[in-house]
Protein backbone atom coordinates (compact mmCIF):
# COMPACT_ATOMS: atom_id res chain seq x y z
CA UNK A 1 0.00 0.00 0.00
CA UNK A 2 1.30 3.51 -0.75
CA UNK A 3 1.88 5.16 2.28
CA UNK A 4 1.42 9.33 2.09
CA UNK A 5 5.14 10.77 3.30
CA UNK A 6 3.75 14.03 4.83
CA UNK A 7 1.26 15.82 6.95
CA UNK A 8 0.61 18.48 3.80
CA UNK A 9 0.12 15.01 1.55
CA UNK A 10 -2.62 13.72 3.99
CA UNK A 11 -4.48 17.31 4.42
CA UNK A 12 -4.38 17.23 0.31
CA UNK A 13 -5.89 14.08 0.00
CA UNK A 14 -8.73 14.35 2.55
CA UNK A 15 -9.61 17.52 0.76
CA UNK A 16 -9.71 15.95 -2.43
CA UNK A 17 -11.38 13.04 -0.73
CA UNK A 18 -14.28 15.64 0.69
CA UNK A 19 -14.26 17.44 -3.03
CA UNK A 20 -15.03 14.14 -4.17
CA UNK A 21 -18.02 12.87 -1.39
CA UNK A 22 -19.24 16.43 -2.26
CA UNK A 23 -20.07 15.26 -5.77
CA UNK A 24 -22.24 12.38 -4.89
CA UNK A 25 -23.97 14.65 -1.75
CA UNK A 26 -25.47 16.34 -5.14
CA UNK A 27 -29.13 14.23 -6.35
CA UNK A 28 -27.78 13.46 -10.09
CA UNK A 29 -29.87 11.34 -11.98
CA UNK A 30 -27.24 8.40 -11.01
CA UNK A 31 -28.44 8.66 -7.53
CA UNK A 32 -31.79 7.30 -6.81
CA UNK A 33 -33.33 9.84 -4.21
CA UNK A 34 -35.35 6.76 -2.09
CA UNK A 35 -35.86 3.36 -2.05
CA UNK A 36 -38.51 3.06 -4.41
CA UNK A 37 -36.64 4.48 -7.47
CA UNK A 38 -33.62 2.17 -6.51
CA UNK A 39 -36.74 -0.50 -6.84
CA UNK A 40 -37.43 1.31 -10.28
CA UNK A 41 -33.68 1.16 -11.34
CA UNK A 42 -33.51 -2.64 -10.59
CA UNK A 43 -35.93 -3.60 -11.86
CA UNK A 44 -34.95 -1.74 -15.25
CA UNK A 45 -31.86 -3.53 -14.80
CA UNK A 46 -33.58 -7.15 -14.67
CA UNK A 47 -35.49 -6.12 -17.82
CA UNK A 48 -32.40 -4.96 -19.79
CA UNK A 49 -31.57 -6.60 -23.07
CA UNK A 50 -27.56 -6.87 -21.97
CA UNK A 51 -26.35 -8.46 -25.06
CA UNK A 52 -27.31 -5.45 -27.48
CA UNK A 53 -25.87 -3.16 -24.82
CA UNK A 54 -22.74 -5.41 -25.00
CA UNK A 55 -22.63 -5.83 -28.60
CA UNK A 56 -22.88 -2.02 -29.08
CA UNK A 57 -19.49 -1.50 -27.54
CA UNK A 58 -17.72 -4.55 -28.04
CA UNK A 59 -16.93 -7.42 -29.96
CA UNK A 60 -15.98 -10.64 -28.84
CA UNK A 61 -11.98 -10.12 -29.50
CA UNK A 62 -12.02 -7.06 -27.79
CA UNK A 63 -13.80 -8.93 -24.70
CA UNK A 64 -11.35 -11.81 -25.23
CA UNK A 65 -8.99 -9.57 -24.75
CA UNK A 66 -9.77 -7.11 -21.98
CA UNK A 67 -10.42 -10.41 -19.93
CA UNK A 68 -6.89 -11.79 -21.22
CA UNK A 69 -5.24 -9.00 -19.85
CA UNK A 70 -6.78 -9.34 -16.52
CA UNK A 71 -5.78 -12.86 -16.30
CA UNK A 72 -2.56 -11.69 -17.31
CA UNK A 73 -1.82 -8.41 -14.99
CA UNK A 74 -4.08 -9.02 -12.11
CA UNK A 75 -5.99 -12.88 -11.82
CA UNK A 76 -4.17 -15.48 -13.56
CA UNK A 77 -7.06 -17.80 -12.93
CA UNK A 78 -9.69 -15.26 -14.37
CA UNK A 79 -12.93 -17.11 -15.78
CA UNK A 80 -11.71 -20.24 -14.10
CA UNK A 81 -12.44 -19.82 -10.42
CA UNK A 82 -14.10 -17.13 -8.64
CA UNK A 83 -11.94 -14.53 -7.30
CA UNK A 84 -11.15 -14.11 -3.66
CA UNK A 85 -12.20 -12.00 -1.22
CA UNK A 86 -10.10 -11.18 2.04
CA UNK A 87 -9.63 -8.04 4.16
CA UNK A 88 -8.24 -4.97 1.83
CA UNK A 89 -4.62 -5.29 2.97
CA UNK A 90 -4.77 -8.43 1.51
CA UNK A 91 -6.14 -6.91 -2.20
CA UNK A 92 -3.37 -4.00 -1.78
CA UNK A 93 -0.75 -6.72 -0.97
CA UNK A 94 -1.58 -8.42 -4.14
CA UNK A 95 -1.89 -5.82 -6.29
CA UNK A 96 1.18 -3.56 -5.26
CA UNK A 97 3.19 -4.29 -7.97
CA UNK A 98 0.48 -2.53 -10.76
CA UNK A 99 2.09 0.74 -10.14
CA UNK A 100 -1.48 2.20 -7.86
CA UNK A 101 -1.86 4.25 -5.03
CA UNK A 102 -4.61 3.13 -2.42
CA UNK A 103 -6.45 4.92 -0.40
CA UNK A 104 -9.26 2.96 1.98
CA UNK A 105 -11.81 5.29 3.42
CA UNK A 106 -14.47 3.72 6.21
CA UNK A 107 -17.44 5.88 4.93
CA UNK A 108 -20.11 4.78 7.33
CA UNK A 109 -22.59 7.70 7.20
CA UNK A 110 -26.31 7.39 4.85
CA UNK A 111 -24.46 9.42 1.99
CA UNK A 112 -21.15 8.20 2.43
CA UNK A 113 -22.58 4.65 1.77
CA UNK A 114 -23.66 5.40 -1.87
CA UNK A 115 -19.73 5.28 -2.55
CA UNK A 116 -18.26 2.11 -3.27
CA UNK A 117 -15.10 3.79 -4.83
CA UNK A 118 -13.46 5.66 -7.54
CA UNK A 119 -10.60 5.45 -9.28
CA UNK A 120 -7.84 8.70 -10.81
CA UNK A 121 -5.47 7.57 -13.18
CA UNK A 122 -3.53 10.51 -12.37
CA UNK A 123 -4.43 12.06 -9.01
CA UNK A 124 -2.61 15.30 -8.26
CA UNK A 125 -1.18 14.23 -5.34
CA UNK A 126 1.62 11.80 -6.19
CA UNK A 127 0.60 12.11 -10.61
CA UNK A 128 0.20 7.85 -10.30
CA UNK A 129 -2.90 6.55 -10.52
CA UNK A 130 -4.92 6.64 -7.25
CA UNK A 131 -7.78 3.53 -6.18
CA UNK A 132 -9.97 4.36 -2.84
CA UNK A 133 -12.45 2.09 -1.41
CA UNK A 134 -15.22 2.23 0.90
CA UNK A 135 -14.80 -0.19 3.44
CA UNK A 136 -18.10 0.28 5.16
CA UNK A 137 -19.65 -2.28 2.58
CA UNK A 138 -20.04 -6.54 3.32
CA UNK A 139 -16.54 -7.79 2.06
CA UNK A 140 -18.47 -8.83 -1.18
CA UNK A 141 -19.02 -5.35 -2.29
CA UNK A 142 -15.57 -4.42 -1.06
CA UNK A 143 -14.20 -6.76 -3.18
CA UNK A 144 -16.69 -6.08 -6.28
CA UNK A 145 -15.36 -2.44 -5.60
CA UNK A 146 -11.87 -3.25 -5.53
CA UNK A 147 -12.12 -5.52 -8.97
CA UNK A 148 -14.24 -2.77 -10.75
CA UNK A 149 -11.49 -0.24 -10.17
CA UNK A 150 -8.37 -1.99 -10.87
CA UNK A 151 -10.27 -2.79 -14.16
CA UNK A 152 -10.26 0.89 -15.07
CA UNK A 153 -6.88 0.53 -14.44
CA UNK A 154 -6.01 -2.30 -16.29
CA UNK A 155 -8.20 -0.92 -19.52
CA UNK A 156 -6.80 2.84 -18.91
CA UNK A 157 -4.65 2.47 -22.17
CA UNK A 158 -7.77 0.87 -24.01
CA UNK A 159 -9.69 4.52 -23.58
CA UNK A 160 -6.66 6.79 -22.83
CA UNK A 161 -8.00 7.64 -19.74
CA UNK A 162 -5.37 9.95 -18.66
CA UNK A 163 -7.01 12.79 -19.72
CA UNK A 164 -10.56 11.38 -18.35
CA UNK A 165 -12.13 12.46 -14.65
CA UNK A 166 -12.12 10.34 -11.78
CA UNK A 167 -14.64 7.44 -12.24
CA UNK A 168 -17.13 6.91 -9.29
CA UNK A 169 -18.45 3.42 -8.02
CA UNK A 170 -22.00 3.91 -6.74
CA UNK A 171 -24.30 1.52 -5.39
CA UNK A 172 -27.06 2.59 -7.99
CA UNK A 173 -26.42 4.09 -10.97
CA UNK A 174 -25.58 1.17 -13.37
CA UNK A 175 -28.09 2.01 -15.70
CA UNK A 176 -25.55 4.83 -16.72
CA UNK A 177 -22.88 2.05 -17.39
CA UNK A 178 -24.36 0.46 -19.70
CA UNK A 179 -24.21 3.69 -22.14
CA UNK A 180 -20.34 4.28 -21.20
CA UNK A 181 -18.00 1.78 -22.59
CA UNK A 182 -15.13 2.32 -20.04
CA UNK A 183 -17.43 1.37 -17.22
CA UNK A 184 -18.57 -1.38 -18.85
CA UNK A 185 -15.34 -2.78 -19.53
CA UNK A 186 -14.23 -2.66 -15.76
CA UNK A 187 -17.91 -4.23 -14.98
CA UNK A 188 -17.26 -7.25 -17.62
CA UNK A 189 -13.92 -8.17 -15.45
CA UNK A 190 -16.27 -7.91 -12.08
CA UNK A 191 -18.71 -10.29 -13.87
CA UNK A 192 -16.43 -12.87 -15.14
CA UNK A 193 -14.73 -12.61 -11.84
CA UNK A 194 -17.75 -13.19 -10.12
CA UNK A 195 -18.64 -15.68 -12.20
CA UNK A 196 -16.19 -18.51 -13.92
CA UNK A 197 -16.86 -20.26 -17.10
CA UNK A 198 -18.05 -23.16 -15.96
CA UNK A 199 -20.28 -21.72 -12.91
CA UNK A 200 -21.89 -19.83 -15.42
CA UNK A 201 -22.70 -22.05 -17.41
CA UNK A 202 -24.29 -23.92 -14.86
CA UNK A 203 -26.48 -20.82 -13.33
CA UNK A 204 -26.72 -18.69 -15.97
CA UNK A 205 -27.03 -21.14 -19.21
CA UNK A 206 -29.50 -20.75 -22.20
CA UNK A 207 -30.94 -24.03 -20.48
CA UNK A 208 -31.73 -21.76 -17.62
CA UNK A 209 -32.42 -18.50 -18.53
CA UNK A 210 -33.18 -18.46 -22.27
CA UNK A 211 -31.44 -16.56 -25.08
CA UNK A 212 -33.27 -13.03 -25.08
CA UNK A 213 -33.61 -10.28 -23.34
CA UNK A 214 -36.22 -9.93 -20.53
CA UNK A 215 -35.97 -11.00 -16.34
CA UNK A 216 -32.74 -12.80 -16.16
CA UNK A 217 -33.27 -13.78 -12.38
CA UNK A 218 -37.17 -15.59 -12.73
CA UNK A 219 -35.59 -18.64 -13.49
CA UNK A 220 -32.31 -19.15 -11.22
CA UNK A 221 -32.71 -16.02 -8.52
CA UNK A 222 -32.70 -18.85 -5.18
CA UNK A 223 -29.17 -21.00 -7.15
CA UNK A 224 -27.85 -17.22 -7.93
CA UNK A 225 -28.60 -15.87 -4.03
CA UNK A 226 -27.66 -19.84 -2.50
CA UNK A 227 -24.17 -18.87 -4.83
CA UNK A 228 -23.65 -15.10 -3.23
CA UNK A 229 -24.08 -17.04 -0.01
CA UNK A 230 -21.64 -20.08 -0.34
CA UNK A 231 -19.19 -18.00 -2.53
CA UNK A 232 -18.81 -14.43 -1.33
CA UNK A 233 -20.77 -14.87 2.19
CA UNK A 234 -23.84 -12.37 0.77
CA UNK A 235 -26.99 -13.32 2.41
CA UNK A 236 -30.40 -11.13 1.39
CA UNK A 237 -32.06 -11.65 5.12
CA UNK A 238 -33.28 -9.89 7.78
CA UNK A 239 -30.07 -9.59 9.11
CA UNK A 240 -28.97 -6.90 6.34
CA UNK A 241 -30.91 -3.71 6.57
CA UNK A 242 -33.21 -2.95 4.06
CA UNK A 243 -30.75 0.24 2.43
CA UNK A 244 -27.94 -2.70 1.99
CA UNK A 245 -30.18 -5.21 0.25
CA UNK A 246 -31.05 -1.95 -2.21
CA UNK A 247 -27.10 -1.64 -2.63
CA UNK A 248 -26.28 -4.98 -3.15
CA UNK A 249 -29.27 -6.21 -5.37
CA UNK A 250 -28.21 -3.66 -7.97
CA UNK A 251 -25.02 -4.38 -8.10
CA UNK A 252 -25.47 -8.32 -8.17
CA UNK A 253 -28.60 -7.97 -11.05
CA UNK A 254 -26.47 -5.63 -12.71
CA UNK A 255 -22.97 -8.05 -13.08
CA UNK A 256 -25.20 -11.22 -13.25
CA UNK A 257 -27.06 -9.55 -16.54
CA UNK A 258 -23.82 -8.58 -17.99
CA UNK A 259 -22.68 -12.07 -17.52
CA UNK A 260 -24.90 -13.74 -19.01
CA UNK A 261 -24.97 -11.20 -21.73
CA UNK A 262 -21.42 -12.81 -22.09
CA UNK A 263 -22.15 -15.94 -22.16
CA UNK A 264 -25.04 -16.26 -24.56
CA UNK A 265 -23.87 -13.68 -26.86
CA UNK A 266 -19.78 -14.30 -27.20
CA UNK A 267 -19.50 -17.89 -25.19
CA UNK A 268 -17.02 -16.30 -22.81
Amino acid sequence: MSVLSSNQQVSLFDGLLADMLAVSERPPRRRPSNAARALDEIEALARHDYRSTLRRHFDRCEVQGIVADGRRRVWPNLNRTAVKLGPPSEFIRRWSGQGVMFRLANLSSTTGQALLGFYMSNNPISRRPLICVNTAHHEAAVGAAFSHEMGHHLTAQMFDARSEPAHFLFYTGFGEHLDDPVELAADILVSVGVYPRATAGLLLGERRAGRGGGRMLDDSLAEVLRYFDQCFGLVFDAKLATNRKLQYLAGLVHYTQLRKALLAEYDI
